[in-house]
């Protein structure tokens, strides 16, 4: 495709986006923020963003997300969320939090937690987020069986593969599969861990790659939100740390958002063509859903050809941060949950919807792609964990309760992040 047929795709696909939103808002109008007469080299960049992107590949022809704000009421929103194909006739997203009296499936005592997530140790006192448990509204989600998950990966190895959250969930999963039995450690760094549970061979490993895409990182002049790094973004190239071992595993977890908001450089084809902050280094502002959205495509293209074991993509949480962010003093101190009966819910952040729609969008055009769509499965736990403000560290993620920042991203441990094993337990027991 060349580059003037790429452009009037793109913006063909732009006015067709806006006049979809029109219609469904009727005569609501949406601001556009164009850039001004005077900002030709920035437009030509955009320009040249779209052209290249169109151009890296016939099977990589990139479809604008969003380039409006949204205007989506919450309900709408709460409709976008989706399909979950791969559960049968149970859409486990849809649902809610009911009390349960159930103890947690482990205790603060397990070696293998975080200690930045252990917040009981931390000093948190209130215990009243464990006993909480998810409802799907049109079936039963079975209690987290560890002899069960162990049993049916006997013999079998099962990867992790994202940013802390994703650690977060495999420490979880390691210390409820430990209540059967002590794995073995076989590796331990802070980007690759592995263990084995001897009596079942069956291996659980981690690989830290929060953007699944390769990337470098190099100091800024300055400091922003905290943040005094830029990550240089290769959107097109899944990461080598996790390609070159993926055929190793027989199952991989995969997931990526967060460390999107993180100031970034966008490059394409080995060429600069954006980023998410302005300043003088970005040609063109690119928003973090779109760009998210390339690199997941590019993973998943990798992993849907590439790799013949079954893949689960886990969308992306929700942090619950009030009176300020990370570095600003934010803090997130309810006790618990959002509960529907008792009113509205709060509308689930913008950020968070996008995300979580391309996520869906991507992992409905990779199913699509493949010859063996069964394949590929899909976690979908965004409205659960928005609906979970009491499950953060916040100022228990160190034994110093006073030391700063409070962590309202992260999930304690245990708490509502074991629900995500739960997610995968749910789709594996319709494999076998």
């Amino acid at each position: 495709m060349g580059i003037q047929a790429g452009l009037s795709a793109s913006f063909a696909s732009a006015i067709r986006l806006r006049w979809k939103m029109k219609k469904l808002q009727g005569s609501q109008t949406y601001p556009v923020r164009l850039p001004s007469p005077t900002s030709f080299a920035r437009v030509s960049c955009a320009l040249a963003f779209f052209a290249t992107i169109l151009i890296v590949a016939s099977d990589f022809v990139f479809v604008p997300y969003q380039l409006f704000p949204s205007t989506e009421s919450d309900n709408d929103a709460f409709r976008n969320f989706g399909l979950d194909l791969d559960t049968g006739t149970c859409q486990l997203w849809r649902g809610e939090w009911i009390p349960d009296q159930s103890p947690p499936l482990y205790s603060e005592s397990c070696p293998y937690l975080g200690a930045s997530e252990n917040c009981i140790r931390n000093g948190r006192l209130d215990r009243g987020y464990f006993y909480w448990r998810w409802k799907p509204a049109d079936c039963e989600l079975a209690r987290f069986d560890a002899d069960r998950f162990l049993t049916l990966l006997r013999t079998k190895k099962l990867v992790l593969i994202g940013d802390s959250l994703a650690r977060n969930q495999m420490e979880t999963l390691v210390c409820t599969l430990a209540q059967v039995e002590d794995p073995l450690h076989l590796h331990n760094d802070f980007r690759e861990q592995s263990w084995h549970f001897s009596s079942y061979n069956f291996t659980l490993a981690f690989i830290f790659s929060p953007f699944l895409v390769n990337y470098t990182v190099e100091p800024a002049n300055d400091t922003i939100d905290g943040q005094s790094d830029i990550y240089k973004l290769h959107l097109d190239i899944p990461e080598w740390r996790w390609v070159r071992q993926l055929t190793v595993y027989d199952f991989a977890i995969v997931s990526t958002g967060y460390w999107y908001h993180r100031r970034c450089l966008y490059y394409v084809n080995s060429s600069l063509v954006g980023g998410n902050s302005d300043s003088e280094l970005v040609p063109t502002i690119i928003k973090t859903p779109t760009a998210l959205g390339i690199a997941l495509r590019s993973a998943l293209k990798h992993i849907t050809t590439e790799f013949g074991g079954i893949t689960m993509l886990r969308t992306v949480t929700v942090d619950h941060f009030e009176n300020g962010q990370w570095f600003a003093g934010g803090t997130c101190n309810q006790t618990s949950p959002h509960l529907p009966k008792n009113g509205a819910v709060p509308p689930i952040p913008w950020m968070n919807q996008m995300i979580n729609i391309i996520q869906i969008e991507e992992f409905n055009r990779a199913r699509a792609s493949m010859k063996d769509p069964t394949k590929l499965y899909l976690l979908n736990v965004t409205y659960s964990m928005h609906l979970r403000p009491d499950g953060h560290p916040d100022r228990y993620r160190l034994a110093n309760p006073e030391a700063p920042p409070n962590d309202c991203l992260h999930w304690c441990e245990p708490g509502p992040v074991d629900l995500w094993n739960q997610f995968v337990l749910h789709t594996l027991q319709n494999l076998f």
